[in-house]
C-alpha cells in the first residue's frame, strides 16, 4: 500500500509546489469565514454524475478549440471539483484561488485576503450537490473562456469577445432598447450562419455557445446537474 500511495503523494505535492509559483502571494492573506467546513463529499456516481458528462460536455464545447491533452486538463479539473473539493483546493491552490470572485480585490492595507479553501467553501454552503456542481462548472470553463456570463445587451456584446468560438465574430451594436434576450435572439440570428447557437441558463445568464447540430444533446448533458440551458 505504501509503495502505491508514495508516487501518488508525490505527484501531487509536486503538481500543488508547481502551480504555487505561477502566482505572487507575497501580498495575499489567506482567512476564511466558514467556522467548520463539510466532512463529506459530494455525491457522484448516485447522482448520475460522473466523470464522462464531464468528458462529453468538454468535448462538445472545445472540440475545435482544444487538443485532447487540453481538454483531458480541463476535464480531470472539473472532475476533482466534483468528487473531492477539500483535494481539488490542494492539488490546484494557485487555479482555485484565481478563480475565485474576490480575486484582484485589494483592501485598504494592500492586500489581497482570500478564502484558503475556495471549492470547498462553496460545497459547504451549499445546500446540495447540483448548485455546488454548476458553480465549479461554471468557474473552470470560464477560465478556459468556454462559458461566459452578460445579464444585459452590452455586457453579452463584450463577453462574446471573450468567448473563443465567437471572439473573431463580429457582431452588430445593440440597439438602445435591446435586453439581454432580445440582443441574444439577434446574435443567434448571425450564429446560425455559421451553424452555431447561444445558449443562456434560465434567469442567471450564463450563456454558452455551441453548435447548432449539438444543440440538443448538450442541453440534456447539462440537465443531468439540474442545469437548464434555453436558447432565447
Amino acid at each position: 500500500m505504501k509503495r502505491t500511495l508514495l508516487p501518488i503523494l508525490i505527484l501531487l505535492i509536486f503538481n500543488f509546489i508547481a502551480v504555487a509559483q505561477t502566482t505572487d502571494y507575497s501580498k495575499v492573506v489567506f482567512s476564511s469565514d466558514i467556522y467548520q467546513y463539510k466532512n463529506t463529499q459530494p455525491k457522484t456516481q448516485e447522482l448520475g454524475v460522473d466523470k464522462d458528462l464531464l468528458t462529453n460536455i468538454v468535448g462538445k464545447l472545445g472540440d475545435s478549440l482544444y487538443t485532447q491533452k487540453e481538454q483531458k486538463e480541463i476535464i480531470d479539473k472539473a472532475w476533482l471539483a466534483f468528487s473531492n473539493p477539500k483535494m481539488f483546493d490542494f492539488v490546484y491552490k494557485d487555479f482555485a484561488v484565481t478563480t475565485h470572485n474576490n480575486w484582484g480585490q485589494m483592501n485598504a492595507k494592500g492586500e489581497l485576503v482570500l478564502e484558503p479553501n475556495p471549492y470547498l467553501t462553496e460545497w459547504t454552503i451549499n445546500d446540495n450537490e447540483f448548485p455546488y456542481f454548476q458553480l465549479a462548472l461554471s468557474k473552470i470553463l470560464s477560465y478556459y473562456s468556454l462559458i461566459t456570463y452578460g445579464d444585459d445587451a452590452e455586457s453579452i456584446k463584450s463577453s462574446f469577445n471573450e468567448l473563443l468560438i465567437t471572439k473573431n465574430i463580429s457582431f452588430q451594436d445593440p440597439e438602445d432598447d435591446d435586453w439581454a434576450y432580445s440582443y441574444l435572439e439577434t446574435l443567434n440570428n448571425e450564429l446560425v450562419k455559421k451553424g452555431l447557437v447561444a445558449l443562456v441558463t434560465k434567469g442567471y445568464y450564463n450563456i454558452i455557445v455551441c453548435k447548432l447540430d449539438e444543440k440538443e444533446e448538450l442541453t440534456k448533458l447539462f440537465k443531468k446537474i439540474d442545469w437548464e440551458f434555453i436558447q432565447p
